[in-house]
């Protein structure tokens, strides 16, 4: 007999971009460096998904809950391996606040039969419009269920069924270009406008000189290096039972 899936509410984490109003993919071949675009559920790859921001001890707790789920199902498979890989495998860290990041997705179909999509609703439990868009920063409580699995990989899937909305946040401008190096820099000009020639000159702005200062132009500046990967991940998170102990 199959296990009975294991429902497990993650609380009041935030919300990173969330991809859940329809399904989205992967296309390679769109733009230059290929990106998720917008699909219909049945597609090869379809998917609703979200990543999740949560703190350390949101993530030990997380991690006890996948464990024991693992491990209840590997009890009863004589080819899985019997451990859940370590949690430095299954959680990224953020280099700025040194928080930890999950995934929750659901595919757009399992076999030949579709999903229902993940269920939106607000604070007061009202169900939202199956198209509401969730904003990244958003504080959500995420309904997952807990699915082991062992193939070429093994642990624990976050299989997304619903989202609860504590807090929206505003939406940021997205803006669809690429940094530019040796081009125009508002900041390198020391101004933000015609406004702030005319002040400076105490006249009216329709008696500025045309003969105004051109831009001028941004030495090309090396390419920051990448910051280096957090080497101390696994470390941080083997001490875990070592630091609630102190």
């Amino acid at each position: 007999m199959a296990n009975k899936p294991t429902t497990h509410i993650i609380r009041d984490v935030q919300a990173l971009y969330p991809k859940i109003n329809q399904t989205y993919k992967y296309d390679s071949k769109a733009g230059e460096r290929g990106r998720t675009v917008p699909c219909p559920a049945s597609d090869e790859g379809a998917k609703y998904e979200t990543s999740f921001k949560m703190t350390k001890p949101q993530a030990q707790a997380l991690y006890a809950v996948m464990e024991a789920a693992y491990k209840e199902a590997a009890s009863k498979q004589s080819d899985w391996p019997q451990a859940l890989p370590k949690p430095a495998e299954i959680f990224k860290k953020d280099a700025n606040d040194g928080m930890f990041i999950g995934d929750a997705r659901l595919k757009g179909k399992y076999g030949n039969q579709l999903t229902e999509p993940p269920m939106q609703v607000d604070s007061k439990n009202t169900k939202l419009p199956p198209d509401f868009e969730l904003t990244t920063g958003s504080r959500v409580n995420l309904s997952v269920v807990l699915v082991p699995y062992s193939m070429r990989e093994h642990g624990v899937s976050l299989r997304l069924k619903a989202v609860q909305v504590l807090e929206l946040a505003e939406r940021k401008a997205y803006s669809p270009f690429d940094v530019e190096d040796g081009g125009f820099s508002v900041e390198d000009t020391g101004t933000t406008g015609f406004e702030d020639v005319a002040a400076s000159a105490d006249i009216e702005p329709d008696e500025v000189s045309e003969e105004v200062a051109e831009p001028k132009k941004v030495k090309k500046k090396k390419a920051e290096a990448a910051p280096a990967p957090d080497q101390d991940l696994q470390g941080i998170l083997d001490d875990w039972a070592d630091e609630d102990a102190a």
